[in-house]
Parts: structure tokens; sequence; C-alpha cells
């Protein structure tokens, strides 16, 4: 360009993964090898980054933008990743005219496929990937799990000045190992896609008894079925009909005894065992005989059926991969264009918003797009009267927040939205904060997230269930909010980051609060099992370790220990099959460190005399907290009238200082959220393609 000298680039002498362990990195004796010796040991990819320089600007000479060149508006921090290296130079500086609430969502908002094809030097961009690898410090994404990278761990650690919080992530990783199977063949995996070699004899007594359980526990949250018409069609078929005839129903039916059989204690958090597992690997070897044929209303309602089981702990490694291949199946159909060929219509539309709303959460809580594309959806959502409770309608609830979370990840989250200024992600932060804030006013009272959580409110165990789940959809969107909110612009203080920081403590510490109501039985969703509650552990642990002075901090130190609590309730249920009573340390980490800390001040206060240094055994929960009320003051993240405690602007949370992304470190490529394998993805793990080849942001 007119007016700049560009510089050679450089390549940095330690690759990606030594510089990020601190650790010297040893070249290869075999020079034409292109991995060093520690990342051939450690089997992981080995990357040289190029140093990033920058472009001299001749004095008095402006550099001049190509007319050939595309245009857009976005930041000067994410214009460098847009230029392709070599000598192709790209500028995408120019920025629109328009003010930024009527730049982002307009028609001519461009997507980033635009400029790929626009212009074919253009880099490659990725981001949001469920592996460890190096990552760009820019991107943030739409998951709530809070994670550590190897610079926070090492940064915490130094902080804390032991290696106990890095010795039990790699603790954690190895049981991750052992519990994903990574280590075994896939023709030794206890998960088959082939029929049961044993025939199952159900009696018809127990058949009837799982019917009826799944009608009354699972129909209301996922109301896709029509009760007389499967109940009438599954009697024949306990009498010998239907059955090979119909190899759809087949798979629908075992698998609505398998959903039920969990709630007359035959579920298992382990996959191969017990009465709902032999049932349901009856559906699962019917699974080609479902894809293959022609679809049909019941076959999607099959996969439907097999992807809700999917989503407890023993089989979800393949709940995506169903709900996915039913969302696949429905727009095939036409469901989503209103179309149903003769079937009953609203059985037809019932199916698809079931669909749309497991397809959407997933899709989310994973950082990943959606197979569904919400402007091409025409289908009505009927009256479900057996999904309304208490005058509260959960079906159409959550039909909206699906809607609102697919929104919030096109303008968010997705490749194109990291093109966006700060002044645009503003604006759709707002835009989304201010739909989210509809969406809980227009829920009645006592089921109203952000309000007090009281077992009063509720007639019965399935009213308490699906109030826990909108009190956890909607966290998981703040929390996602708060923490884009803080990425934005983050070497800049503010009064929003300010809110954002106490609104993210908040959040975390309600969740806590929530996990008494958490029934840890087998066929509760692993994302309420597990996600939500280590996310808050998580948000909580960093908020601790880095304000140890905090007025905040001492009732944070006793939600650690509930949560703590919780994990290892949640062993003991699943008789050891999900080894979380490990992550109970992290309070008595916490804990030792705020107790150092105030030793260390009470030292340079007092001169040092006659000063007794903590030590011995100490509770993870304060006396009188071990069962504290849900008194937390929730800040209502719409309500820029409600202000936060005082000392607020004091609270401290690693954003620029410590970067969000992984950057490696743990044993063999192990991801820390397997533990929950897809449910639960890395919220700050992109990465970059250039021209075929791995690039990672330095």
């Amino acid at each position: 360009m007119k007016g700049v000298e560009m510089l050679q680039p450089r390549i940095f002498n330690t690759c990606d993964d030594c510089r990020a362990r601190k650790v010297r990195c040893l070249k290869a004796e075999n020079p034409d090898s292109q991995s060093c010796m520690n990342c051939t040991k450690r089997r992981v990819p080995c990357h040289f980054s190029v140093k990033r320089r920058r472009a001299r600007q001749t004095p008095g000479v402006l550099p001049t933008i190509p007319a050939s060149q595309p245009t857009l508006s976005v930041s000067v921090d994410y214009t460098q990743d847009l230029l392709p290296s070599g000598d192709a130079h790209v500028s995408l500086l120019e920025a629109t005219k328009l003010p930024p609430q009527q730049q982002w969502g307009t028609p001519h908002h461009k997507l980033y496929i635009d400029h790929l094809l626009e212009n074919r030097h253009t880099c490659g961009r990725r981001r949001n990937e469920s592996s460890i690898l190096k990552a760009h410090d820019n991107y943030v994404g739409s998951s709530g799990l809070a994670f550590f990278s190897e610079k926070r761990i090492a940064s915490i650690s130094d902080r804390l000045g032991h290696t106990r919080l890095r010795d039990h992530i790699e603790t954690l990783a190895t049981a991750i190992n052992s519990r994903m199977n990574r280590n075994i063949r896939s023709s030794e995996s206890l998960i088959k896609f082939s029929g049961s070699s044993t025939p199952m004899q159900v009696s018809d007594q127990s058949a009837k008894s799982y019917i009826r359980a799944y009608f009354n526990h699972v129909h209301p949250v996922y109301p896709f079925l029509d009760r007389n018409e499967f109940e009438e069609k599954a009697s024949s078929a306990q009498q010998g009909h239907h059955l090979q005839g119909d190899l759809s129903f087949l798979a629908l039916y075992h698998t609505v005894l398998a959903l039920g059989c969990q709630y007359q204690d035959g579920g298992t958090f382990d996959p191969g065992e017990g009465m709902a597992w032999k049932l349901y690997q009856i559906s699962l070897g019917l699974l080609s005989d479902i894809l293959v044929p022609k679809e049909a209303l019941v076959n999607v309602q099959a996969i439907t059926a097999m992807a809700i089981f999917a989503h407890n702990s023993s089989c979800l490694q393949i709940g995506n991969m169903l709900t996915a291949e039913a969302a696949r199946m429905a727009q095939l159909l036409g469901f989503n264009k209103a179309t149903c060929h003769e079937e009953n219509e609203a059985t037809c539309y019932r199916t698809f918003w079931v669909i749309y709303i497991l397809e959407k959460t997933a899709s989310f809580a994973c950082s990943k797009a959606s197979v569904l594309a919400d402007y091409d959806i025409g289908s009505p959502i009927p009256e479900t009267p057996d999904a309304v409770f208490q005058g509260f309608d959960w079906f159409f609830t959550m039909a909206r927040f699906s809607r609102l979370i697919s929104r919030a990840y096109e303008v968010l989250f997705s490749i194109s939205a990291t093109l966006d200024s700060t002044e645009l992600s503003y604006a759709a932060i707002d835009s989304i904060n201010d739909d989210l804030e509809r969406w809980r006013k227009s829920i009645p009272e006592g089921f109203r997230p952000g309000d007090s959580f009281q077992l009063k409110h509720f007639l019965d165990h399935s009213s308490t269930t699906v109030a826990l789940r909108v009190h956890y959809h909607y966290y998981s969107l703040v929390i996602a909010l708060s923490r884009m909110s803080l990425h934005v612009d983050a070497e800049t203080p503010s009064c929003r980051k300010s809110k954002s920081k106490n609104t993210l403590m908040n959040a975390a510490r309600v969740i806590i609060e929530l996990t008494r109501y958490i029934d840890t039985e087998a066929h509760a969703p692993i994302w309420i099992l597990g996600s939500m509650p280590l996310s808050a552990l998580f948000i909580l642990f960093d908020f601790v370790v880095h304000n140890p002075a905090h007025p905040e901090t001492k009732s944070n130190i006793s939600l650690l220990g509930v949560v703590a609590g919780y994990f290892c309730r949640l062993e003991y249920a699943s008789s050891g099959s999900l080894p979380t009573s490990l992550l109970s340390d992290f309070a008595h980490i916490a804990r030792q460190y705020v107790q150092d800390s105030e030793f260390r001040v009470k030292v340079r206060t007092d001169g040092g005399e006659d000063i007794d240094r903590p030590s011995g055994p100490f509770s993870l929960v304060e006396p009188g907290l071990e069962n504290p009320p849900l008194s937390v003051p929730v800040y209502n993240y719409g309500d820029e009238t409600r202000a936060g405690p005082s000392s607020v602007d004091s609270l401290s949370y690693p954003v620029s200082d410590v970067p969000f992304p992984m950057v490696g470190g743990l044993p063999d490529g192990i991801d820390i959220m397997d533990f929950f394998d897809n449910i639960m993805v890395d919220y700050r793990n992109p990465i970059e393609w250039v021209g075929g080849m791995q690039e990672a942001g330095t």
C-alpha cells in the first residue's frame, strides 16, 4: 500500500506449545522433522507462529485503500487477523458511516463468507473447537463453561504458590480419558449400533408402568407424541403386532420404555448397564433402519426420543449426533414449513418444535451453529396443555428462548460476529439483553428466573423440575452475555464492565444455591448435573483467587463449599461413575489461599510478632451456612437502574492479563470438557486456518 513499508515476517524460535508451557524447545535430531522433541513426545501438533510486526508508515503519507478491495466495519485489533500473509495486502479498515444501532442487523451487514468469496487471499477463520489447540485471544464463545487455560493455570499457580490446581486438573483429565473410552478401539466401545444378541422380555405390567412414567415425567417437558395414538399402538405391540413390520415404531416404543424405566429405578450412569440401557440398545440397533428408508413422522419421533435419552450421562457421546439427525429429517419432511403430508398436523408441529428446542439449546451450549435456519421456519406452535404447569406455558416459553439464543449466537458468537466493531458488539449485546429481560418478565411469578426460588410455589415435582430448568437456561445466557461484555474492548474499564462482573458473580452464586434442588438421578440431563454447577464453581474460584480481600469473598468461599458438597453427593449417587468429588478440593484451595493472604496482610500490619499462621484442617462451609438460603442478591441484567454493591468496582476478573484461550497443557490432548463430552464445550477455543495450514493467534 502507498505510504506503508511492509516488514518481512519473522518466525518464533520456540514453538507455540513450548512457549505456552514455558519450557525449552528442543529441536528434533532429524533435520527433516517439522516437530520439536517435546511436541513429538507429547503427541501434539507443533507450530511455530509468525511474529506480529507493525507496518511502518511513511511520515506525512496516509495509506490508501484500493478501490477493488472489500470494506466493512471492524475494529483495528481484528484487522491484523484478516490480513493474509505473503504479498497479498487486503485492507478492511474502512468503516461504514451508519451509527452502530443501524449498522448491526441491517440487510447489508456482510458475513465472513462474503469476504472469503470476494478475495481468495482472505484468511480462513475457525473458533470454539472441542480440543486443546492454541486459540485466539480476541474471541469468546457462547458456551457457559468457565475453563482454565494453560496460561490461566500457570498464573493462578504462581498466585497460589503451589501446583495443586494443575495436579487436580491432570487427575480429572485422567478420569476423563477413562470415562470417554479414549484408549480403546471402537469395536470395544460399550455404545454399539447393533441389535442385542438376546431379545428383551418385558412383561405387560412393566411396559405399562414404563409408559405411564414416560408420560408423567418426560412427555410434559418434550410433548412430541400423541398419547392416545401411541398407547393404542403400543397395546397392539405388546400383543406381538406392529413390531417386526414397523421398525421405526419398534425403536420409538423401546426408547419410550427406556425413558420411563429410568424413573422406575432402571436407570444407570454407565453405558451397557441397567434395564433402561438394555431397552435403549434395541433402539440403537435399529438406527440404520430408521435413517436409511424414506423419512416419515414415526422415524423422526424415534430419533427424537433417542436424542432425549442421550442427554443423560450414560450415552451423551451420541446426543448431538442424534439431535442433528432429527433436525435434518424434520427439514426433509418439510415440518419447518408446515408441510405434513397427510400426517397429524398438530403432532407434526409439536415434534418439530421439540426438535427445535433440543437442537438450538445444544448448539448454543456447544458454541456451534444450528442446522435449523430460522429464516425458513413457518410451522405454527400448537396449544399443548400437557406442557402447561400451573398456568406456565413451558413449551411456548422454551420455543421463544431457543429463538433468542439462536439470534444471540448469530450476532455475538458466530464467525461473522468477530468482524464487528466494539460499538456494534455492544449494540448486539444490548439488543439480546433487552429481549432476554422481556422473556424473563413474560414468565409467571414463582417460575420467573431472577426471583426467589421457593418450593411452596410448586404443586408437584414436575413443576419444580421445569422451574429449575428455566432458571438454569436463563443464567446460562446471562453468563454468556456477561463474558462477552467483559471481553469486548477488554482493556478499557467502564461502568458496563463493573456491572458485568457483578452479574457474572451473582449468576454463579445463584446456580450453586440451586444445586440443592437437582435430582442426582441417572435420568437428569448432564448439563444440569454437571455443566452448570461446574461453570459456577470455576467462576467463583476465579473471583476468590483474584479478590481475596473483597467483601463478597467470605460468602463466595462458603458457596464453594456448598458446590463441593454437591459434587460429593453426585459421585455418591452415581456410585463413583462420575468422579466429581475431586472437584471439592477447589474449595480447600480457595479457602487456604484467602487465609494465607490474610496472614500476610496481618504480618505486614503487626510486624510479625506473636502471630500464629493458620494451619490444620478447616471447614468447607461456614458454621450455620451448611444449608444457606437463597438470599444472594441477584442483579437484573436488563435493569440499568439497579446498582450493585458499592465495592463492585474493585472486583477483579482476568480478561486481558490472563488470556482466555486454551493453549494446551492437559495430558495427551485431553479436554476437561469431555468429562461431559459435547454438552460442555470450551467457550474460548478458536483456531484459524490459512492456506490449509493451522495458524494460532499469538
